[in-house]
């Protein structure tokens, strides 16, 4: 076996061994170059190491670990490890994480996570015995938009519009207002200090968070909505698209400011959107939410989301 630093070359076999691994996640070369190129390197530690057999002159395994710019500590780092499954059970996951122990000593780590999904009882033993232990679950949720009764929800919409909420997409937006991505980064930021995750939120720069989102090729700005009080910004909720999955939308962050919640904005924000999807014919809507988060749970429960397979996070206290 032999690991190397991570080169340009070897972006077409990352791509087809996590696919292999995640076909549901497929990513193009492009997209993995896109997400690598759009971290700040100069405040944020990021490292990917290749791993070859001697069998194959091409890499059969891969390992990567990073600061989490939206939860940043110096000192806690998040990594994954893929291995091609003609190639497992052959000690190159075992390789690749001591690499990466090597790299969390010399960084003074204290705090390293990783993140399996709960159907894959391998990864999850191969972190258990290395002293890992579950930090939380997130949930995916999938729902086709044609099966979603719109007019069931309607009086979400009206009740909005007596509070003087109305919706606008990022595409309107962008077009009228030139202060949008400014008010947009200022939302994203209040909005997500709310939702769970394993680490203490840290606002993300606007430059950071533009680069990540507003340069993305993925973004929908015609599916991204905006919920307004006169000029003011107080939800939103975001859409990508994956290159492999043309029948198929995420719906990312859904979220209102603290003081316009129990108005049933966020119900209304998620009808936009499945209504954007039935629109232009997209066959299936993903989302995500962590397992305690109840309120947003429960709405995508009332609108029809099915819950698929969930997402645990691992920690591991290296101090």
């Amino acid at each position: 076996m032999e690991i190397s630093e991570f080169k340009a070359d070897d972006y077409g076999k990352l791509a087809h061994v996590f696919g292999s691994i995640f076909p549901d996640y497929d990513r193009t070369p492009e997209e993995w170059r896109f997400e690598d190129e759009s971290l700040d390197r100069s405040k944020f530690h990021f490292k990917r190491y290749s791993c070859f057999s001697k069998e194959v002159q091409e890499p059969v395994g891969f390992a990567q670990c990073q600061h989490v710019p939206w939860m940043y500590h110096p000192k806690k780092l998040w990594f994954d490890i893929w291995v091609d499954p003609q190639h497992q059970k052959k000690g190159i996951g075992s390789a690749l994480y001591e690499q990466l122990n090597q790299d969390f000593k010399e960084l003074g780590t204290v705090t390293s996570w990783t993140g399996v999904r709960e159907d894959m009882p391998l990864p999850i033993k191969f972190a258990l015995n290395r002293g890992f232990h579950e930090k939380m679950r997130a949930w995916e949720s999938r729902l086709n938009p044609a099966n979603v009764n719109l007019s069931a929800f309607q009086k979400y919409v009206e009740k909005v519009s007596q509070h003087r909420i109305h919706f606008v997409t990022l595409a309107d937006e962008m077009r009228s207002d030139p202060a949008c991505y400014n008010k947009l980064h200022a939302l994203v930021q209040s909005i997500s200090e709310d939702i769970p995750r394993p680490e203490q939120f840290t606002p993300v720069s606007f430059e950071q968070w533009s680069a990540f989102e507003m340069k993305s090729p993925n973004l929908v700005p015609q599916g991204y909505m905006i919920a307004k009080d006169g000029d003011k910004y107080v939800g939103m909720s975001t859409v990508w698209r994956a290159q492999k999955d043309p029948k198929g939308l995420y719906q990312g962050l859904t979220g209102v400011v603290r003081e316009y919640r129990g108005r049933g904005i966020a119900v209304a924000l998620k009808l936009k959107v499945i209504e954007f999807a039935r629109n232009n014919k997209y066959e299936k809507l993903k989302t995500w939410n962590d397992s305690t988060n109840a309120p947003m749970l429960g709405i995508n429960l009332k609108l029809g989301f099915k819950r698929e397979v969930g997402w645990i996070t691992l920690e591991k206290n290296l101090a």
